[in-house]
């Protein structure tokens, strides 16, 4: 089982649009410590030339965006919108 997808599972349950998670509530959901790098904020996004990464695939399979802040060791994880298609 990849690292983050206990975070995929817990997302997908999640009812509400938006929720914030400190990096510690997330290391109890994926039962381990976050890597040095989760403390730069491009480690949490996907740009779109970036190789996805497993924190980019667990998060984008959950249908969320991450949107860090750094300096409070939290993490504003947004519901994707989905393309109307």
């Amino acid at each position: 089982m990849a690292k983050y997808a206990p975070l995929t599972s817990y997302l997908r349950r999640q009812k509400q649009a938006e929720l914030e998670l400190t990096f510690r509530d997330i290391e109890r959901i994926v039962g381990g410590i976050l890597p040095k790098a989760a403390n730069d904020a491009r480690w949490w996004l996907a740009g779109e030339s970036d190789t996805l990464q497993p924190q980019h695939i667990a998060l984008a399979q959950a249908g969320f965006i991450a949107q860090p802040s750094i300096r409070s060791e939290r993490v504003r994880f947004v519901k994707a919108m989905s393309d109307p298609g």
